[in-house]
């Protein structure tokens, strides 16, 4: 134990005050140096996974939806899971699926359309009266409260893959998912 002497008081310190000598070659780009050797090297490698990865991308883009489900890299339908779907899988069909998926344009912030603000009722003339929401309208109402929350920094869930694709096309670039047992967790990334 050292001890340092103040002019009122003597302390006695639990660590030691030296921290060693810094040389010039420590800053020198020209001598090897273990940590910037290794910072070299991931960032030298992730340029090779992101270009491993863009021709992967262009790969794939020249398929159709339709023979990725062949081959097996996509699921067969947009509804419910697979029963041996695991979050792995799941994120290589989510990347592959975002290649097929055209954004909205930034200003459509939710679901709407010509018949998601309909009365909930019938033509008198056709089939009489109907009460309540339709289906369509119940859909709207679900994606857009699942982008309410996911916008206000929650986590959602989904159900169904078209659900997904659905959220996909509004947020295109910060949309995560993870596959969870037969839902989906999703979120935004910051």
């Amino acid at each position: 134990m050292t001890e340092t002497t103040n002019r009122y008081k003597t302390y006695k310190l639990k660590h030691s005050i030296y921290g060693g000598e810094i040389n010039i070659e420590d800053f020198s780009t020209y001598s090897p140096n273990e940590k910037r050797i290794n910072n070299q090297a991931v960032a030298l490698d992730l340029q090779r996974t992101l270009e491993k990865e863009l021709t992967m991308k262009e790969y794939y883009k020249n398929f159709t939806q339709e023979e990725l489900r062949e081959m097996r890299l996509i699921s067969n339908s947009d509804g419910r899971p697979s029963s041996t779907l695991t979050d792995e899988k799941w994120q290589k069909e989510f990347n592959l699926r975002k290649m097929f998926i055209t954004p909205y344009v930034k200003e459509i912030k939710k679901l709407g359309g010509k018949f998601s603000r309909e009365t909930g009722m019938w033509n008198e003339e056709t089939m009489g009266k109907y009460l309540g929401q339709t289906n369509w309208q119940e859909y709207c109402s679900y994606i857009n409260d699942v982008l309410n929350n996911i916008r206000s920094g929650q986590t959602d869930y989904c159900y169904f893959i078209y659900q997904i694709i659905e959220l996909l096309k509004f947020h295109y670039d910060n949309l995560r998912t993870r596959y969870c047992d037969g839902y989906w967790e999703v979120w935004l990334e910051k």
